[in-house]
């Protein structure tokens, strides 16, 4: 627990579940009279207990020095589940109101639901070949991912939030403005939270202090991530970013300057690849390691994702055209 700003507190989630390490996750605590938790980690039992054990000790903390604590509500940023998972177990120990966006509602209504929306296509999304092995492969992976992914990050799921608020709108946090908006990108439905008067924004996952941000299907859009980044930078007053993940940015002009930065590199490095194979074709997991030449194949497997993001946002611009390869399709140079 660690009281970042005067009255904001980060209380930082972290471990493994099913033997599957799960990266560490920040929730915030903006106390007061009318406080606000932003954020709902993971879901399962023990993560939950510690987060409300440290919530206790602010309102102990808050009590000796004479000050007025009353967490109301929760709010996350975005339907992923190690940001909504913890939702229904902090509402039942702390007695929060549940506060979603539409998006954020339906993604949560139920598990089919949870899982149409986060549905990929496992060919045309990671650019797979449908042949036989590929499709006997893929049925595996799709059936068990969905449900290790919900086990691993505790997701339960909410019939009614308690409170929907548009996208774009105003809380009132401590008789404070608070302005949400939308800020898609990493992941559909994904809001900031942001006091102008404070010059502090919550940024959820799309900018980290020293990693850069997930991308890949069938969650991310990579336009809609620049154009992200570059409402950030338009904001009046910006001190501090407090992302989900990592420590707090004090130099967040920079930091965001250097993502798109980061982005554009990547997208020229995987274009000059597809040219220099225009004979034959590169396929995208040639590409990923390729950048990641000593990378493990977990981080490989998470590359592959804003790869293929990328290459197909190349083809629609007219600059690569696909090919049929064994396994996977490959892209060369188009011919304009």
């Amino acid at each position: 627990m660690n009281e970042i700003f005067p009255g904001i507190f980060c209380i930082e989630e972290r471990g493994k579940f099913l033997g599957i390490r799960r990266p560490p996750e920040n929730l915030y605590v903006i106390a007061g009279k009318d406080g606000l938790i932003f954020d709902g980690g993971y879901g399962d039992k023990k993560t939950v207990e510690y987060f409300v054990e440290h919530v206790k000790k602010i309102e102990e903390q808050y009590k000796i020095e004479g000050k007025e604590f009353n967490l109301t509500r929760i709010l996350p940023s975005h339907p992923h589940g190690d940001h909504v998972g913890g939702l229904y177990l902090i509402k039942k120990y702390l007695g929060v109101k549940i506060v979603l966006t539409e998006t954020m509602a339906k993604a949560l209504k139920n598990k089919q639901m949870f899982d149409k929306m986060h549905e990929m296509d496992y060919f045309e999304d990671y650019l797979n070949v449908p042949t036989l092995k590929n499709r006997i492969k893929l049925w595996f992976i799709k059936k068990i991912s969905r449900y290790l992914y919900r086990k691993v990050f505790g997701v339960h799921f909410i019939d009614k939030a308690d409170e929907i608020i548009e996208e774009e709108s105003i809380l009132i946090i401590n008789n404070e403005e608070w302005k949400v908006f939308p800020s898609p990108g990493h992941c559909f439905g994904h809001i900031s939270l942001y006091s102008e008067n404070k010059g502090i924004l919550f940024s959820g996952d799309n900018v980290l202090k020293s990693i850069t941000t997930w991308l890949g299907p069938p969650d991310s859009n990579l336009d809609d991530y620049i154009n992200s980044l570059q409402q950030l930078l338009d904001l009046p007053n910006l001190n501090l970013i407090l992302p989900s993940h990592g420590s707090p940015i004090e130099a967040p002009r920079e930091r965001i300057k250097e993502l798109l930065a980061h982005r554009r590199k990547r997208t020229e490095e995987i274009l000059r690849l597809v040219r220099n194979n225009s004979k034959n074709g590169v396929a995208a997991s040639e590409i990923v390691k390729a950048l990641y030449p000593n990378g493990t194949s977990r981080i490989r497997n998470m590359a592959r994702g804003y790869v293929c993001l990328t290459l197909k946002k190349l083809e629609q611009e007219g600059l690569i055209k696909r090919t049929l390869g064994k396994n996977e399709f490959k892209f060369m140079p188009n011919e304009i």
